[in-house]
């Protein structure tokens, strides 16, 4: 899959000639400019799928580094619980 190189992205309300209002994302890549224009209820729905999409990817970097993850991967003698 090729995926182009993203340098900046500007969020904006914007009124269209009929008087509604939309929020365009204007994406500058490195040879063209992309300019969405969605609806109040897409714009949300984007945003909570990236908010999604961020918690997700942040949750499996943190795994990939945590501590007890490690000492999960190491080989060791299996714990006994000991009730008092």
């Amino acid at each position: 899959m090729n995926t182009p190189k993203v340098n900046q992205v500007k969020v904006n309300l914007t009124s269209s000639n009929d008087g509604l209002e939309c929020v365009s994302l204007n994406i500058n890549g490195h040879d063209e400019v992309l300019t969405v224009c969605l609806t109040p209820s897409q714009a949300r729905a984007l945003a909570t799928d990236l908010i999604t999409a961020v918690n997700r990817a942040e949750v499996k970097a943190n795994l990939k580094f945590s501590p007890n993850m490690w000492r999960r991967g190491s080989e060791q003698p299996a714990r006994l619980a000991v009730s008092g």
